[in-house]
């Protein structure tokens, strides 16, 4: 296979709470965009977009790097075991998280194994798994 880059964040969404709230509990994870539920909906310039958002969203940046993205996402999801009550209680009332992959390809085919005790591992954190596929490798 080809090699390949990575970059994880973890996002949240949830239908009540503001972006404060969720903030503060997850500490020292620094948000990279955020928005509430309710506010103006804006371009991540400010422009203004028209309309309301219609939940709170925060972003997080996780991790990034080369190869063997299996072990980034089992080292990202036991960073993540301190915040496991928050997850349950977000996720109980209407919330959900997950770790979005940016996975950045270099030639015409990646992959990488999840194995079963890492899908457990976030099934049991409440967190969900996305990946976005790029045809070039990420910049920076």
């Amino acid at each position: 296979m080809h090699p390949y880059r990575y970059r994880i964040g973890l996002r949240i969404r949830h239908p009540e709470l503001v972006a404060s709230v969720i903030c503060a509990e997850l500490l020292p994870l620094v948000p990279r965009r955020v928005w509430d539920v309710g506010a103006p909906r804006t371009a991540p310039n400010g422009r203004p977009l028209g309309g309301v958002n219609e939940e709170t969203y925060a972003t997080f940046f996780v991790s990034k790097g080369e190869g063997d993205l299996a072990e980034a996402l089992t080292e990202a999801a036991e960073r993540m075991e301190p915040y496991r009550q928050h997850f349950a209680a977000w996720r109980a009332s209407g919330g959900d998280i997950e770790f979005f992959v940016g996975w950045f390809m270099e030639g015409s085919n990646v992959g990488d194994v999840f194995a079963p005790e890492l899908l457990a591992q976030l099934g049991g954190l409440g967190i969900a798994l996305s990946l976005d596929l790029y045809e070039r490798a990420e910049r920076g």
